[in-house]
């Protein structure tokens, strides 16, 4: 399958490049070259006709188009390993693999001067457009997961903007409810980002996620990170989506209560930022649209 595919190119993106934010970027362009193809697809058999045809049309810019090149190179080593009985190695030289009509032997990838020709027509960056989220959308696909341990984890994602590796570290002692509202003692923080977050309000969510870690008290009460990223995908979701509608529902509340430059602190310190310079990016960045019932949109 596509997803599990993926999932173990990341891990040994992981144990092959020993920059964390390099791996992130590689992983990211092959992901986005794959995005369309379905889920149960075996993404290793896809041959160099998809790339040719896909590569110029999803990267706009240079810098893309080297991001999915070296992201491909990796996944290329990664086939060729896994496919080896003794997990050998990877060389420099074109692999091939036979075909499953005619057993002719195909390059699967494209080799350097594809890449050096579709750039000539490429620029160096791109002005990417705004994304819209529908809240009435993303609420309703959440609140129809039956599995509960998924939904309570994207609920509480909704309301309290936590990262899905800090949703994934939570046990039920670092969740207090209080007076209706949810608290959240976050000690996995990104960078050491740690401290209590206030939830935003969420009636349902504090009645069943109190009694559902009454019956958890030890242990991991949700999923692990690459298990709530593969539902969310599953429902065509992104797990760091929650975190940017948070930003944005809470800064919206508190604007009719402060001034807003009270209110951008506030979300700041709520995200557990540093720098406002990165809080700006869940806020203005991104545009959150609510769709009223009657077909009316609020950014």
């Amino acid at each position: 399958m596509k997803y599990d595919d993926l999932e173990a190119f990341k891990e040994y993106l992981y144990n092959r490049v020993s920059n964390a934010n390099t791996v992130r970027k590689y992983y990211s362009a092959v992901a986005k070259l794959f995005r369309d193809v379905g889920i149960g697809a075996d993404i290793k058999r896809l041959d160099i006709s998809f790339y040719q045809r896909k590569i110029p049309e999803i990267f706009k810019t240079r810098n893309e188009v080297s991001a999915v090149k070296n992201g491909l190179k990796y996944f290329r080593e990664f086939i060729e390993v896994k496919r080896s009985p003794a997990g050998g190695s990877y060389t420099n030289k074109c692999r091939v693999m036979e075909s499953s009509k005619n057993n002719e032997t195909v390059c699967s990838f494209p080799e350097e001067d594809f890449y050096h020709e579709i750039n000539r027509k490429k620029r160096n960056r791109s002005v990417k457009p705004r994304k819209v989220l529908y809240m009435d959308e993303i609420q309703r696909k959440i609140n129809q997961i039956q599995d509960e341990k998924t939904k309570y984890a994207f609920r509480l994602a909704l309301i309290s903007g936590l990262r899905v590796s800090e949703l994934a570290g939570l046990d039920a002692s670092e969740i207090d409810f209080e007076d209706g509202l949810i608290y959240v003692n976050v000690t996995n923080g990104k960078g050491g980002s740690n401290g209590i977050v206030t939830c935003l309000p969420d009636p349902y969510l504090y009645d069943r996620l109190q009694k559902y870690a009454e019956i958890h008290p030890e242990g991991r009460l949700f999923y692990s990170e690459s298990t709530l990223r593969k539902r969310a995908w599953e429902l065509g979701l992104e797990c760091h989506d929650f975190r940017r509608i948070f930003a944005i529902t809470k800064r919206n509340e508190l604007k009719k209560q402060m001034p807003v430059s009270e209110a951008n602190e506030e979300v700041k310190n709520a995200l557990r930022h540093k720098r406002f310079s990165t809080t700006k990016r869940y806020l203005f960045n991104r545009k959150l649209v609510i769709k009223r019932e009657k077909g009316e949109m609020k950014a």
